[in-house]
């Protein structure tokens, strides 16, 4: 098969079975015999068309005369893309290669329509969307993010602001490593990475924070011999609102796939217990701790609504499930398979995990919340109302420096810094 058949299989999978863009692309470039070029050409040609899903469906709509089938608006989606967003492929060459996937797939009379509507798209100009008048409805379709994200994002944030974190959702994100200290330190990690033919500098987010540049990560001896875990920065900023130190006990209370709890060990002598209400999870778990040479933890079965932990913590970390919508540079697909009245759900389960882990933390000891999502109802909202329900725990102060920031909660948001959008709040029980 070639590189754009690929594509298309591994698109309509994502976009219309369920499939993770990340697992389905490792799958196909494990299955088929791919160079480097043509591996990073289906990876462009997947995410982008992902990414830029309802853009891409605007251009078409007016183009399309006649019922088409569902393989045939996606390969019209995917060859939008290429013809749209990527300067260094021919138009000629975009346009041969669909019509022959569509003579192979639906016959002739398939390959025609398919060519007169990729045709038309290059001579008709296209619709202006700079024209629309309503924000919500400009934003949503000139970044691909569905209107009812975007209309969160304007009750919270400005119009500019939000035409920033969406434009950036769009972008390709920073790949960020964190340095295992109990094994290596950052300067001898990058030099070694340097070494081995990869592209590493300092992040300014965390001190443990390593920038990379091209694949080939996990092929590395750094790698195999555990000297670094793949965690963004943002993630690693947990690090400054937990703060472990000396020998203490930590609980990852949804810890999969344990960067948060693996950090904390790496910074101190103390012990953490991860926990996960999925089995395959844990196991990803004990894998990365055997990678990483970790000794002083413990990885349990359980649920943090209402699980018993029998043991008392200094310090709580709770990565709640999350809607996941800072994480769209990554994981494209999110947007479109999350729905608002998923939300509520979400933060019930949140409140319900904050509310029954707390009982299992010291007086004294600290509770760090975080998410990966931009919504405010997941993050400030559900902080404000376990403070509100607890009357043993209080907000507490922490610094990130490179964001300028000090306070109890704070929401980084994509385009600040090039990371995933996070949100981290920090309680102390009294």
């Amino acid at each position: 098969m070639t590189v754009r058949e690929l594509a298309l299989d591994a698109y309509s999978n994502v976009i219309h079975d369920g499939g993770y863009s990340n697992i389905v692309l490792n799958r196909i470039i494990e299955e088929n015999e791919l160079s480097q070029k043509d591996r990073a050409l289906l990876t462009e040609i997947l995410y982008g068309s992902i990414s830029r899903k309802l853009t891409l469906e605007y251009y078409l709509r007016p183009l399309i005369q006649t019922k088409i089938k569902r393989w045939q608006r996606d390969l019209l989606v995917i060859s939008l893309y290429q013809l749209e967003y990527l300067d260094k492929i021919p138009s000629y060459a975009v346009i041969n290669e669909a019509v022959e996937i569509a003579k192979e797939r639906g016959g002739l009379q398939s390959s025609r329509q398919i060519n007169g509507i990729l045709r038309s798209f290059l001579r008709e100009e296209k619709p202006k969307i700079s024209d629309i008048k309503n924000d919500a409805t400009r934003l949503s379709i000139e970044y691909s993010l569905p209107k009812w994200i975007v209309r969160h994002l304007l009750k919270h944030h400005s119009v500019e602001n939000t035409e920033n974190i969406a434009k950036s959702l769009l972008e390709r994100p920073n790949m960020y490593v964190r340095v295992n200290r109990k094994q290596t330190t950052r300067e001898a990690l990058i030099k070694q990475l340097q070494d081995e033919g990869v592209t590493a500098k300092k992040s300014s987010i965390h001190e443990n924070a390593v920038i990379v540049y091209g694949g080939g990560l996990t092929e590395t001896k750094a790698y195999k011999d555990g000297l670094f875990g793949i965690q963004d920065a943002s993630s690693m900023c947990v690090n400054y609102a937990l703060d472990p130190t000396g020998k203490e006990a930590i609980l990852d209370a949804c810890s999969a796939p344990g960067g948060k709890g693996f950090h904390a060990l790496e910074n101190m002598n103390g012990h953490v217990d991860f926990s996960d209400v999925f089995e395959h999870k844990l196991t990803l778990i004990k894998n990365e701790s055997k990678r990483l040479k970790h000794t002083n933890l413990n990885v349990m079965l359980k649920d943090a609504t209402k699980d018993d932990y029998d043991t008392m913590y200094d310090k709580i970390i709770v990565d709640a499930p999350c809607s996941g919508l800072g994480v769209l540079k990554r994981k494209p697909e999110i947007k479109y398979n999350v729905r608002e009245e998923d939300i509520n759900t979400l933060v019930d389960i949140q409140l319900s995990i904050l509310n029954h882990v707390k009982q299992y933390l010291k007086r004294g000891g600290t509770l760090v919340y975080s998410t990966c999502t931009l919504h405010q109802m997941e993050n400030e909202n559900v902080a404000y109302t376990f403070k509100k329900q607890s009357t043993d725990i209080e907000f507490d102060e922490f610094e990130i420096p490179p964001f300028k920031f000090k306070g109890n909660m704070r929401q980084i948001l994509p385009h600040e810094l090039n990371t995933d959008g996070f949100f981290i709040a920090k309680f102390k029980k009294l």
